[in-house]
């Protein structure tokens, strides 16, 4: 019984954390709409892999999918994830991705999603 209740009180927690993130990422979008938040862009001129994540997240949070993607198609792909994985959880199943033997499959996907996603940024000019 321990076990389900700690993976719905993860899931909640993915749930909430995506949600939250969704609306202050909306919100600073209606407060500041001209911000760069890059650090690396500020300082290089090029964009890091996860440059335009806020205008993306901004862009789930009002429901448009395509901007979102435009923006950023890693954290686009990233929240999916996270309300994926989420609700599995709280409905008391465990995500299929989560297994102890698929991490390195995982580590390395990620790792290749990140990479083809900082090319695309690079050759968008986000």
């Amino acid at each position: 019984m321990g076990a389900v209740r700690s993976s719905r009180h993860q899931g909640i927690a993915l749930l909430a954390l995506s949600l939250v993130s969704l609306g202050a990422a909306a919100l600073l979008r209606d407060l500041a709409p001209d911000v760069t938040l890059c650090g690396v862009k500020t300082l290089t001129g090029l964009p890091c892999p996860f440059c335009g994540g806020v205008r993306a997240t901004a862009a789930l949070g009002a429901g448009s999918l395509g901007e979102a993607f435009a923006w950023n198609p890693a954290v686009t792909a990233l929240h999916a994830g996270m309300l994926a994985s989420g609700m599995a959880l709280i409905l008391g199943g465990t995500p299929p991705w989560f297994t102890p033997g698929r991490q390195r499959f995982w580590f390395r996907a990620a790792t290749l999603v990140l990479l083809v996603n900082w090319l695309y940024l690079i050759a968008a000019g986000r």
